[in-house]
């Protein structure tokens, strides 16, 4: 994978103490497989089946990490809703197999989780770490029976850290990248709802390891936006074209199989452990004006098989434009 967006924001760090483990191949393991080797920390992505508990086994003895990321999870949620089985096994038992190895072996965990498994009122209702789950997906209850399972019948000693990212958004190009499945968009709801740059999130990650921090932390940017408004931010720097239509919540509802929550993530408990924690405003416009460059730079093939995989999801919870193909012409 290239690396995109802040990439010169990974600055080039030793840890000795430190060496990691990553579960999950997807955009944010991949990031942070990036990341961390800019950082020359030893680092590597595990060959494995989380919801087998001998791989998981055979993953950490060979590397033998002091921290193991889990990043491994069914994330769509229609798929999530159609393969309940696959997707309890992987969300939820994949996640007590990680947290009883790294258990039985004194490893630090930290696991990614969902800010979805909370929802706002408005834009005054922001949820903090405490606030009581209450999912309207059966993702999302994968999500938190994951955190359950995650500290069912551990040590006292065992040390997690669990993340909460809402609606992750990058400059990579990659079909789980939000603002990739936007581009296909033609309908958006003006409901505030805050996120997580990804690029963002590598740093934080890296800062609460290295303080060893515990429990729950909700890693999303300060403040909100719309996805009306980040649709409109998209149609001005990379898809001219681009029709924006402002629908309402209920017409959303109707569209989509499985209904999307709004959320907003109080993040005090992160920027009282982290430097940097910037309004979502502001990084979506700089995340955006980076994604179009990174287009235009990217091989057409590879952006056209990366919006073909959104396509093919888009599809199936809204009505998709016909004019994202104009990125592929003009690279």
């Amino acid at each position: 994978m290239k690396k995109q967006g802040k990439g010169d924001k990974y600055k080039a760090t030793v840890n000795h103490k430190m060496k990691i483990l990553i579960f999950g191949n997807g955009q944010i393991g991949n990031l942070y497989l990036e990341f961390f080797k800019a950082k020359n920390i030893p680092v590597e992505m595990a060959s494995a089946d989380i919801t087998k508990l001998s791989e998981v086994k055979h993953a950490v003895s060979s590397f033998r990490p002091q921290v193991v990321i889990n990043t491994a999870a069914k994330t769509n949620l229609e798929w999530c809703s159609n393969n309940k089985l696959e997707a309890f096994n992987v969300n939820v038992l994949g996640v007590g197999n990680i947290a009883e190895v790294c258990d039985n072996n004194n490893i630090y965990f930290v696991h990614l989780s969902s800010g979805c498994i909370l929802e706002s009122k408005d834009e005054n209702d922001a949820k903090d770490e405490d606030a009581l789950p209450n999912p309207i997906s059966y993702y999302s209850w994968t999500k938190v029976w994951g955190e359950n399972i995650l500290t069912f019948k551990r040590s006292k000693l065992f040390k997690y850290l669990i993340l909460r990212p809402r609606q992750p958004i990058s400059a990579n190009i990659s079909y789980k990248n939000m603002l990739i499945k936007m581009l296909t968009f033609t309908r958006f709801v003006d409901t505030p709802n805050n996120g997580t740059v990804l690029e963002d999130l590598m740093e934080w990650t890296y800062e609460l390891i290295t303080k060893s921090v515990t429990g729950v932390v909700h890693v999303a940017n300060e403040g909100w936006t719309t996805p009306y408004r980040i649709g409109k931010l998209l149609k001005k720097y990379i898809l001219p074209d681009m029709p924006v239509i402002k629908i309402t919540k209920e017409e959303l509802n109707k569209m989509t199989p499985e209904k999307r929550v709004d959320t907003i993530l109080k993040v005090d408990r992160l920027k009282g452990l982290v430097r940097d924690v910037q309004p979502y405003s502001k990084r979506v416009e700089e995340v955006i004006i980076q994604l179009a460059e990174n287009l235009k730079k990217e091989k057409p093939e590879f952006v056209k098989a990366e919006f073909d995989k959104t396509l093919a999801q888009s599809r199936a919870r809204t009505i998709v434009n016909e004019v994202w193909s104009q990125l592929i012409s003009e690279n």
